[in-house]
């Protein structure tokens, strides 16, 4: 019983030590990253190959307190896709590793960060993926 004990506080523990020493997260393609205050489950949505980039407005928007973000790469890149309030400071990263070619959303939720103080007004997403960099606002209404 110890031993399983010790195991299961080791599981609890080892997120928080990746996310100290790699602050961003950690995966290997179809994802799972380990954020502040936060797991978030970056989900492939299609099998077929995109034959393009592209990052799409969140839905629902205005949204309180959860949106889902959705993009599309069309070759296996290093995917960043952050969030920052209206003046330009980054609130979080939801996404910092390489991802295989595809569709796919990310779900978004003021409730699961509690570092940081969110109020009601437009926020903005951004995506970089190779060559590819583009932001779209977000309005949060509480």
């Amino acid at each position: 019983m110890k031993k399983i004990t010790i195991y299961l506080i080791f599981l609890l523990v080892l997120p928080i030590i990746l996310q100290a020493q790699y602050m961003g997260g950690i995966g290997n393609g179809d994802a799972s990253i380990i954020l502040t205050n936060a797991h978030i489950s970056v989900h492939k949505i299609e099998t077929e190959l995109p034959g393009k980039y592209e990052l799409y407005q969140n839905y629902p928007n205005p949204f309180n307190p959860n949106t889902i973000i959705r993009f599309q790469i069309k070759k296996s890149e290093f995917v960043s896709l952050k969030v920052y309030d209206i003046l330009g400071k980054e609130i979080i990263t939801l996404v910092n590793e390489k991802l295989n070619a595809g569709t796919y959303e990310i779900p978004f939720s003021i409730n699961q960060y509690t570092n940081y103080q969110f109020t009601s007004g437009v926020y903005f997403y951004r995506i970089e993926a190779g060559d590819f960099v583009t932001t779209k606002k977000m309005i949060l209404m509480e």
